[in-house]
């Protein structure tokens, strides 16, 4: 019992700070692991910032290219509302429509992408 209890006291005097102890080493541990969590942080809000400024881009680049191209844009929407149309019933019947919703899609898209170019 005496030797339990002089461990928990050897324990207890590391931890309170004795100069010597592993206090000083978790402290340097937990002083990079908030150097890290800081460095994360930043690498993560510049890619965000990145990612918001290239969709932004995108997004006018799409805003302008419909003004210019109404017809096209009309009828690239068009095309996907009826490709997700036929998607979203096939996958609400039977497998059986699947086989006529891809090959269907894909023309769709293949008509979108025609347009595009």
């Amino acid at each position: 019992m005496d030797i339990e209890k002089s461990k928990h006291e050897d324990s207890k005097q590391k931890i309170v700070g004795v100069p010597d102890s592993d206090s000083g080493n978790a402290q340097s541990i937990l002083e990079r692991g908030a150097e890290a969590h800081g460095q994360a942080e930043k690498a993560v809000s510049d890619v965000y910032d990145k990612t918001v400024k290239a969709v932004g881009e995108t997004y006018e680049q799409a805003k302008n290219y419909s003004r210019k191209n109404p017809d096209k844009a009309i009828l690239i929407a068009l095309g996907i509302g009826v490709g997700l149309g036929f998607l979203l019933g096939a996958s609400s019947r039977s497998s059986r429509t699947g086989r006529f919703a891809r090959p269907v899609v894909h023309a769709l898209s293949d008509i979108a992408l025609e347009f595009l170019r």
